[in-house]
């Protein structure tokens, strides 16, 4: 088997035209005898280019409408046929099929037509047949065969002609080969999850991953996988960088933390018109959240959360960042800003910090179907996001919970679900009617340690602010009435929890013994 083959005959069939130009006169510049139909015939046509159609070939017209032209003996024969055997070539001779060197496809864009939200009928017509099996024939023929299975795959294959004219090594025609199946099996990931509506099947396909300086350390390799489609659209992976440095593992992770949590807390208050919520976000947790019906007040009430952890934080808006917000982070540094949009007056000001990050990206919706993926050695886990609000706020105790505790034992509640278990959250309400997460408490063993150890110690740092007006959140119940004990000591009056335990009457009695009232919600909130 020679290694370097010198094209002969290409058959071309592709959807996307653009770029196709320069191979076309590449290829008619080198004598190559060109195959092809439909549109892109006509394409190569307009460039005068001499082309034989897929039909004077096979000697049968485009049928179904358009749905079979390429699928014929006459095509895959030529492809197929294993230059080196001589009962191959004997058939082709016999039934007068070219040997087909060439193939260039670039298939029907599924994904980005269900992304559009296309009609099912529009959808099951842009499944690719002819071209992906094409590309199939093509790669496993690759000791014979260049396959360029996609757009994307254009500018290789000009380069190659350029710089070998014409010839193709079997190194070459393999690297190729693995491009085509790389496409062909993400093309058939996607329609399978198209039709998927099975819980406990999974395909996940990526291509063209951005790799970042490292991972979570200097000395860990991290590649960024974007999904193609998502049910929304609407995700942080699709904002928009209006400047700063690349972003890092940490800083994605961080980023889409925050954002989650805005977004939701902008969802969780519905008493407010114009409101704008404000998250501000260290190693995945809120270390300051909070909704108002102003921008600067929301921004001043999350950084007042913990002020400290707060340097070199992910802050996001719901809202549109103005010159008077950027000019508020003049003397201060954080990593990213996260906005809908940026005023030009903001962006001026901003641009003045090279090295930080702006990026710009609508709420999220409440729900979006999402799935959470993480890998455990030897496999995966996946399950759905923890979306949606809480509904249920049962009283439980002899003290009552009103309408506005309840309506702010709803914010917490979101404040607390974001951050890392064990959580505790301490959320208060302003005179204005504000909501900020006024302590947290996370990633602890045992809740009572989150509660004294954190969350308390944070809430003492506020001025002006009562215990006895604010709501505990627990992300999930209390096992023993001795974390009762504890919030009574600081003076708690009303807590939030799923209940759940064995032990829930004796953390209800506890409750009563110190008139303090409290709310089942029915829905743990684990975050690991």
């Amino acid at each position: 088997m020679a290694d370097n083959k010198k094209i002969k005959t290409a058959l071309i069939s592709v959807y996307h035209k653009q770029n196709l130009d320069g191979i076309i006169r590449k290829l008619n510049q080198f004598d190559v005898k060109i195959i092809s139909t439909g549109g892109t015939k006509t394409f190569i046509e307009s460039l005068g280019v001499k082309v034989t159609s897929v039909e004077s070939l096979t000697g049968y017209p485009s049928i179904l409408g358009g749905r079979v032209k390429t699928l014929h003996p006459k095509i895959f024969g030529g492809i197929l046929s294993r230059r080196e055997n001589q009962g191959d070539v004997s058939q082709l001779t016999e039934y007068e099929i070219p040997e087909i060197d060439l193939i260039i496809v670039d298939l029907y864009p599924f994904e980005s037509t269900v992304a559009s939200g296309a009609s099912e009928q529009e959808i099951i017509e842009k499944i690719d047949i002819g071209g992906i099996s094409l590309i199939r024939a093509a790669a496993k023929n690759y000791s014979d065969v260049v396959i360029i299975p996609s757009q994307t795959d254009y500018q290789p294959l000009l380069d190659l002609l350029e710089e070998k004219q014409g010839m193709f090594s079997l190194e070459d025609r393999k690297w190729f080969a693995y491009r085509a199946f790389a496409v062909s099996s993400h093309y058939d990931a996607a329609i399978f999850s198209y039709f998927n509506n099975q819980s406990d099947s999974e395909r996940i396909s990526f291509n063209e991953g951005q790799v970042l300086r490292y991972g979570e350390n200097p000395h860990q390799q991290a590649i960024f996988y974007k999904f193609q489609n998502v049910p929304t659209g609407v995700t942080i992976s699709n904002a928009k960088v209006l400047q700063g440095k690349a972003l890092s593992y940490n800083n994605m992770l961080d980023a889409d933390a925050a954002w989650k949590a805005a977004s939701d807390a902008y969802h969780s208050v519905t008493h407010l018109n114009n409101k704008v919520a404000v998250s501000v976000v260290k190693h995945l947790n809120p270390c300051g959240l909070a909704v108002t019906e102003n921008i600067m007040e929301s921004l001043e009430l999350a950084w007042a959360g913990d002020p400290i952890s707060a340097f070199g934080g992910i802050i996001c808006f719901t809202g549109v960042v103005t010159g008077e917000v950027a000019e508020w982070f003049q003397n201060k540094f954080v990593e990213i800003l996260i906005a809908p949009e940026f005023t030009a007056e903001a962006l001026e000001v901003l641009g003045k910090k090279k090295n930080l990050r702006l990026l710009e990206t609508p709420v999220k919706d409440e729900m979006t179907g999402e799935k959470l993926y993480r890998s455990i050695s030897g496999g995966m886990l996946v399950q759905d996001e923890d979306e949606g609000m809480d509904t249920q706020f049962d009283v439980v105790t002899e003290m009552k919970f009103n309408s506005d505790k309840i309506n702010l034992a709803k914010f917490g509640v979101t404040a607390c679900k974001h951050l890392k278990s064990n959580a505790i959250a301490i959320v208060t309400q302003t005179p204005a009617g504000a909501y900020w997460l006024t302590g947290a408490g996370m990633g602890q063993p045992n809740r009572l340690d989150s509660m004294r150890h954190l969350t308390m110690p944070r809430f003492d740092m506020k001025e002006g602010v009562s215990m006895e007006d604010s709501v505990v959140i627990s992300d999930a119940f209390f096992p023993f009435r001795d974390s009762i004990e504890a919030a009574n000591e600081y003076g708690v009056k009303y807590i939030v929890e799923p209940g759940g335990s064995i032990r829930d009457n004796e953390v209800i009695e506890a409750c009563n013994e110190f008139g303090i009232a409290m709310v089942f919600t029915g829905r743990r909130h684990f975050k690991h």
